[in-house]
């Protein structure tokens, strides 16, 4: 027992406690400790986040031809807010459809996934890429069978929305699972469709493609949604999934996607357990981000705590107001880190 030094603490019967015993017994260190209370960036106080009632009719109606671009989707985009988690039943859904299988192996083989050997069937594609990022290959077909992108800087834009939306969806339900939020495949859906309003916007005003350009932060495109169409990414996302008919807690959260960027917790009026949802969402997006516009390659280097960045300054005050400390390191733990990993591998550069 060399190791250990006796000293100070003792136990019930008096005796000494070795200090490796005392220090464990010690309360663990905040993680947030100091952070909550750092100075807000005049970028971040000067912006005015605009919601959905802060419109008046004429705006409203602006966004909504702008939203329109995305007409209704196949029905199975609504099954796929709702279930399809089993492999068996997803791979028989996407079989029901020939043009979606085509599609579906199509996207998957193509360059951007960089495969070593291609995926030949609808079964392959499932079990080796797993269902959350298989429903987001259906996603992106449905879309892109009504979205035209002319240009090279618009394509590359469009990729860089849909390569943060596989992460921060991959990620997502691994923060569910961590924080035992019920059906972790609905938290995994609602950040492959928080994005979805960019794809409408790029499409409809070309020009927005500079918005998404890399390198640029949340900040910069909320602040150049907002002068373009007097809106950004979570309005325009929101009310398309209000006008695609899909559920009324999908939109409820998406159109709250955006307020841990700018508001404070001690003003955000979300009750404790929705805090923890719109965060967890939140930083699984940020995550996606990393990829996509930043670069990131190894998900064990998103170590977000001590960003200070205007897209992170109120994370942890929000983190811990809502008791998420095992969100500050989750990927530490392989298991955690493994589908994360292979989603950046396979579509992340």
């Amino acid at each position: 027992m060399g190791w250990f030094k006796l000293g100070g603490k003792k136990n019930a019967e008096g005796e000494a406690m070795p200090e490796a015993a005392a220090v464990a017994d010690a309360p663990p260190a905040d993680p947030f400790e100091g952070l909550e209370e750092r100075e807000l960036p005049e970028s971040l106080a000067d912006l005015f986040l605009v919601m959905e009632e802060h419109l008046n009719e004429i705006e409203l109606e602006d966004i909504r031809h702008v939203v329109e671009t995305l007409k209704q989707p196949p029905p199975l985009v609504e099954k796929l807010t709702s279930g399809l988690d089993d492999p068996d039943q997803l791979k028989e859904a996407i079989l029901s459809s020939p043009t979606l299988s085509a599609d579906v192996l199509r996207v998957v083989n193509s360059a951007a996934f960089a495969l070593t050997s291609p995926i030949s069937s609808i079964e392959h594609a499932v079990t080796y890429l797993g269902t959350t990022m298989v429903k987001g290959l259906i996603l992106q077909s449905a879309v892109t069978q009504v979205l035209k992108f002319e240009t090279d800087v618009q394509k590359a834009a469009y990729m860089r929305i849909w390569r943060s939306s596989y992460v921060a969806s991959s990620a997502a339900q691994v923060y569910a699972q961590l924080l035992r939020f019920e059906h972790p495949s609905v938290h995994a859906t609602r950040a492959l469709l928080v994005n979805i309003g960019d794809l409408a916007l790029l499409s409809s005003r070309p020009e927005t493609a500079a918005v998404y350009a890399p390198k640029t932060s949340l900040l910069d495109r909320v602040i150049g949604q907002q002068q373009e169409v007097m809106a950004n990414s979570a309005v325009l996302s929101s009310l398309l999934v209000r006008q695609w008919g899909l559920p009324e807690d999908l939109y409820h959260s998406i159109r709250q996607a955006l307020r841990p960027l700018a508001v404070a917790p001690v003003e955000n009026d979300r009750s404790d357990q929705e805090l923890r949802e719109d965060v967890s969402l939140y930083l699984a997006c940020r995550l996606g981000d990393a990829v996509a516009y930043e670069g990131l390659k190894d998900v064990t280097d998103f170590t977000w705590i001590h960003r200070e960045e205007p897209d992170y300054h109120f994370l942890p005050a929000y983190a811990k107001k809502a008791d998420l400390g095992a969100l500050v390191e989750p990927f530490e733990e392989r298991k955690n880190a493994r589908r994360v990993q292979q989603i950046i591998n396979s579509f992340g550069g």
